[in-house]
């Protein structure tokens, strides 16, 4: 996850910024052999699910992403100077229901931003997105996802206190749910 500078706007419509993403995703992933899993744009920041080669490191490949992505988005924008306010925040999921869980997270983010009412109807999504190198849903831990219901089963509301917990553990280097003591 990364956020824009001063958690402004990318500086261009959304619609050209998807467009960048998905340019500068599909080079870092051909080029890094990486493996994308789901992305999600927001209109300040985006959600990303990646698992490197073990040839490249997450540092390099997000450093290039998140660079490439700056150049292009300043040239189209005129502006100079910072466009992510900060390094990427990365966590690493080694179980495969945290796996699961950061999943559903990254889709239903623009639902719980009440930016639409369906993981399927957000348009800056990977989730029904073309031209995205998405990994193959047959390989890794992303096979666990039930492909015949997968929309039906993203579009299940996760309780608050759920999803609270999982965005508290996506905060940690290594990541694990936080179940706040209020809840």
């Amino acid at each position: 996850m990364a956020r824009s500078n001063n958690k402004e706007y990318f500086g261009i419509p959304c619609a050209l910024a998807w467009e960048v993403f998905v340019m500068e995703l599909n080079q870092v992933v051909t080029k890094h052999k990486a493996l994308l899993h789901s992305f999600v744009l927001m209109d300040n920041h985006y959600h990303m699910m990646i698992s490197t080669h073990e040839n490249y490191n997450l540092g390099l490949v997000m450093c290039e992403f998140q660079r490439s992505v700056s150049r292009r988005i300043n040239q189209l924008s005129g502006r100079i100077n910072h466009v992510f306010g900060g390094r990427y925040r990365a966590s690493i999921i080694l179980e495969p229901e945290n796996y699961f869980n950061v999943y559903k997270y990254i889709y239903r983010n623009p639902v719980e931003a009440d930016l639409c009412k369906k993981v399927e109807d957000y348009k800056y999504s990977s989730l029904l997105a073309e031209g995205l190198p998405l990994s193959c849903p047959t390989t890794g831990i992303s096979c666990l996802v039930p492909a015949d219901s997968k929309i039906a089963w993203l579009n299940q509301c996760e309780e608050s206190k759920i999803f609270e917990s999982i965005r508290l553990g996506l905060k940690k280097t290594q990541f694990k749910p936080v179940m706040n003591r209020k809840y």
